[in-house]
């Protein structure tokens, strides 16, 4: 009967020399899961952004957003920027995930930061 708080303070120690040699691990999992959280976290965002933009679209509301900061405003930063030839400077939005994009909209300002037109098409399939 004497020999079972023995064990007892054995395993307990012996666990604990586990948890101490796997502690790089252990932090690194951790890491990879906050990691994680905000991916989704940031994924969501540009989605909703994205669903806002589409929705002013389909109410007929897109030319009340006249310039980038306003569209910035409403909707975040788009996926891509690309300056065109003209000086002219064309953002994507679509939904984060490229496989669950049926649709994209091209934004296209002037050199002033005003509104041209826009574009609202089926996202290429690449595969």
């Amino acid at each position: 009967m004497k020999l079972i708080p023995y064990i007892l303070i054995m395993l307990l120690g012996f666990s604990g020399c586990t948890i101490i040699s796997n502690l790089d691990e252990i932090s690194t999992l951790s890491s990879y899961s906050r990691e994680k959280d905000n991916q989704h976290r940031m994924v969501k965002t540009i989605d909703d952004h994205y669903d806002a933009l589409a929705k002013v679209i389909a109410q007929g509301h897109i030319s009340e957003y006249k310039d980038k900061s306003s569209f910035i405003h409403s909707f975040g930063q788009p996926i891509l920027k690309k300056m065109m030839s003209d000086g002219s400077e064309r953002w994507l939005y679509r939904h984060a995930i490229y496989r669950f994009s049926k649709d994209q909209v091209n934004v296209y300002f002037d050199q002033h930061d005003r509104m041209i037109k826009w574009e609202k098409s089926a996202c290429p399939k690449l595969f």
